[in-house]
């Protein structure tokens, strides 16, 4: 384990440095906010939308299902966002109703 100064002069464990300034990759656009997962979303690679997901909600079966269907059409190794072949307005319309149920709420 190694150690380095913060700019306050304190020594901080390099396992637990937050990484400042990390420039994103235009395709990657901007960070998501906590507790949640950015896809891309659609049904073409032109008109792909991007979608935030609550990380809460990865677990129910048809966010389950979706990202089976997206390894079967992309592949485990995708590059950057996740892309999920399905219309992009069906799943925010999923993604609210499913996130009002109560055991996902």
């Amino acid at each position: 384990m190694w150690y380095m100064k913060n700019k306050k002069g304190f020594q901080v464990s390099g396992i637990y440095v937050r990484l400042r300034g990390h420039k994103l990759n235009k395709e990657d656009g901007d960070r998501a906010r906590k507790g949640y997962v950015p896809v891309l979303v659609g049904q073409e690679e032109m008109v792909m939308e991007r979608v935030l997901i609550p990380t809460k909600l990865i677990d129910h079966p048809y966010i389950v299902s979706l990202l089976e269907l997206s390894a079967k059409e992309f592949g485990y190794h995708q590059q950057g966002l996740l892309q999920v072949p399905y219309d992009a307005n069906c799943l925010k319309k999923m993604v609210h109703i499913i996130s009002r149920e109560k055991q996902y709420s």
